[in-house]
């Protein structure tokens, strides 16, 4: 049994993106614009890349950033 599939999802403007899918887990872990890119991420999942068929929820969660900062302004009054 595979641990990872690639199926085709609807965008909401009527386009298709194909998902790579862990099926134990039910999570889309990667979003492709074509189908061979789809695939061939699959296969290197199926091989015994990443985390073999459970990879962590938290892993996938989006992280919002905090609002940007001017990091160089910040660094130039450290060392002033």
């Amino acid at each position: 049994m595979e641990n990872y599939t690639v199926s085709p999802v609807m965008t909401d403007d009527n386009d298709f993106v194909w998902c790579v899918i862990e099926e134990p887990t039910d999570q889309i872990i990667m979003i492709f614009e074509f189908e061979e890119d789809a695939s061939d991420y699959c296969a290197f999942l199926n091989d015994g890349g990443a985390f073999d068929g459970f990879t962590p929820t938290f892993i996938l969660n989006e992280v919002v950033a905090p609002i940007e900062l001017d990091y160089n302004q910040k660094f130039e009054a450290i060392f002033q």
